[in-house]
């Protein structure tokens, strides 16, 4: 008897258990199908401008390319109507190759991000997997390490990212970034999003929250800057949220070029934070130097001209 229960105890695990190839053939030739529509670009310190590129069917061929499979690795994935050479591409691209020395990926697939939002969203649930395939291959077959991947992605990228992180099998992402999170079409009752179960850590950014934007927390800790809602400053006459939509890789950039010049107050709502009744709380960075240990809801104070910060006077809010 005492040996049927142990049998039991043993499928269940392989029932749960997470697969190192959980995918059949048919689905992962599926997403090879659907990889070839898009373009995946590596740029490093030793080619900052110039991208190679690369295919998710030849991962071969990297081993000719400048991938430094000991240095850190970042994903990037742009939103609606994005493609290669968006801002929030370039920006983000160019900071970390700036400040840090790391393998930067930028995944397009401007072919079906140009349709109607709507098509495009549901599409992204399909750019999320292939993502998620394309980190399984590179740990894979590549030789990166997983603790080192990192997936930062604005708008409905950042659904895309948070997606990605439910699919991975070679186990858990260590990092999802969110960058004002598309909100039209997305509510808390759906699963496939961004969310905490997207990777060991996920900080969110929001910045147009209730209009392009999610408008709940999605990550173990969320950001709001200038209580993220339009308008942001410098955004002009912004009431369609556009610009303080984008402002929010805007911010990301910079957190990267200038540690420590970020810092947010745990508070409750902006108006406590305004109040000043959220004094002696934790104080974390926003952005990418952020602590893995912060959870919960941040508030903090910009500008409108760049580099944007108000440095540690963000805490002093009168």
């Amino acid at each position: 008897m005492a040996s049927n229960y142990v049998l039991l105890f043993q499928l269940a695990l392989l029932l749960v258990a997470p697969s190192s190839d959980a995918r059949t053939d048919g689905e992962k030739e599926f997403l090879l199908q659907q990889a070839g529509k898009m373009l995946f670009q590596l740029y490093t310190r030793d080619n900052p401008l110039d991208p190679w590129d690369f295919e998710l069917n030849d991962l071969d061929y990297l081993q000719f390319s400048p991938l430094n499979t000991s240095k850190p690795t970042k994903i990037l994935t742009h939103g609606w109507h994005g493609y290669y050479g968006a801002a929030f591409n370039i920006l983000l691209r160019n900071a970390f190759l700036i400040q840090l020395d790391v393998n930067v990926i930028i995944v397009s697939w401007d072919l079906e991000s140009t349709l109607t939002y709507w098509a495009s969203k549901d599409y992204a649930q399909t750019v999320g997997q292939v993502v998620a395939l394309m980190v399984d291959l590179l740990c894979s077959q590549a030789g990166v390490r997983l603790e080192d991947v990192h997936v930062i992605g604005h708008s409905l990228g950042a659904q895309i990212a948070g997606i990605s992180g439910l699919h991975t099998t070679v186990g858990k992402l260590p990092r999802v970034t969110g960058l004002d999170p598309a909100g039209p079409m997305y509510s808390m009752e759906d699963e496939i999003r961004i969310s905490p179960n997207s990777a060991d850590f996920v900080d969110v950014m929001h910045t147009a929250r209730g209009i392009e934007g999610f408008n709940h927390e999605v990550g173990h800790v969320d950001f709001y800057p200038n209580d993220g809602v339009i308008i942001q400053p410098g955004c002009g006459w912004d009431y369609t949220g556009f610009r303080s939509h984008q402002r929010a890789y805007w911010l990301y950039a910079s957190s990267i070029l200038n540690p420590e010049q970020f810092l947010a107050l745990q508070c409750d709502s902006w108006e406590t934070y305004k109040s000043g009744k959220c004094k002696g709380n934790n104080v974390t960075e926003m952005g990418y130097y952020v602590s893995t240990k912060a959870r919960g809801r941040y508030y903090l104070k910009t500008t409108g001209v760049m580099p944007y910060s108000v440095g540690n006077y963000s805490l002093m809010f009168n």
